[in-house]
């Protein structure tokens, strides 16, 4: 099987552990910078020229799509599935899983909790929905942020001030949650693929950090999920059209929370923690999923 990895750099854990698995099941697997992917249209074919070079159609595309370059990565996904190949994950389900609160919406539609939460294009009413609705402290988010950047933890007025002011200047899009207190500095990462979980872990942030992300110092714990938890995890895949991600979750006192989706989550962290060898199983999903 010819698979294509597109990821920005082959030295990346997640994308050496993938590549390796491949080679290892005996496919011929090769990393592609997708940024460096030129997209033709010619007599009613696509192509994709890399470095001078026709791609072949691949049989599978394994996308892992940074944040900051979502628009040009999933545009490239979708030439190579106009091409006719298999691609793991949709480009309209990852662009649906990076914009925080078009996921939102939709894991709402589905029946899935999440915290309360706020969204505005210029936050002229922000700090009235914070005084009546969220509370201090409360969660602001960039809207296309990962690994726990552009998170904030908002504990007063002045905060919020010099928060809302920022980002207004910077024209960011942001969204206001209200915090989980009783699950603070903590969430719960699932790894689903094709309705299957395959690994979960607690992060536990390190003091003093309310982010539990493992490259913001966080570490990671086994953890049993409830039967609502795991409902909740396959579920989410579903509702957004994905076939691989990792799923955060949070256990507050209404019960489980979604935090968020993603769609190329790291595997550095879920599998030094479970020991279990996640990129030999996506590899066994292609493998299953693939007419040869």
């Amino acid at each position: 099987m010819l698979i294509y990895l597109l990821s920005r750099s082959s030295e990346l854990y997640s994308t050496q552990r993938i590549y390796q698995a491949g080679l290892a099941g005996k496919h011929n697997i090769r990393v592609i910078d997708y940024m460096e992917c030129d997209l033709l249209i010619e007599d009613g074919e696509f192509k994709v020229v890399y470095n001078h070079e026709y791609l072949i159609k691949p049989d599978y595309v394994i996308p892992r799509i940074g944040s900051s370059v979502t628009f040009y990565g999933c545009t490239v996904v979708r030439h190579f599935s106009m091409m006719g190949a298999k691609v793991l994950n949709d480009p309209q389900a990852i662009i649906n899983s990076r914009d925080k609160f078009r996921s939102l919406q939709l894991m709402i539609q589905g029946g899935i909790r999440i915290p309360r939460t706020y969204f505005s294009n210029d936050l002229y009413y922000a700090d009235r929905i914070v005084n009546q609705l969220l509370g201090y402290p409360f969660i602001m988010k960039v809207l296309e942020g990962t690994q726990g950047q552009g998170v904030f933890l908002v504990h007063n007025e002045d905060e919020a001030e010099q928060l809302f002011s920022e980002h207004i200047r910077k024209q960011t899009r942001v969204i206001l949650q209200e915090f989980i207190s009783e699950f603070k500095g903590k969430d719960i990462r699932v790894i689903v693929i094709n309705g299957e979980i395959i690994a979960t872990m607690m992060r536990v942030a390190q003091e003093g950090e309310f982010r539990s992300n493992i490259h913001r110092g966080g570490v990671g714990i086994e953890v049993e999920l409830t039967d609502e938890e795991k409902e909740m995890a396959i579920k989410s895949l579903d509702i957004l059209g994905l076939k691989m991600a990792g799923v955060d979750l949070m256990r507050s006192n209404q019960g489980p929370m979604l935090i968020e989706v993603n769609s190329s989550p790291g595997l550095q962290g879920i599998e030094g923690t479970t020991k279990i060898q996640i990129a030999e199983r996506l590899i066994e999903y292609l493998e299953n999923s693939v007419d040869l």
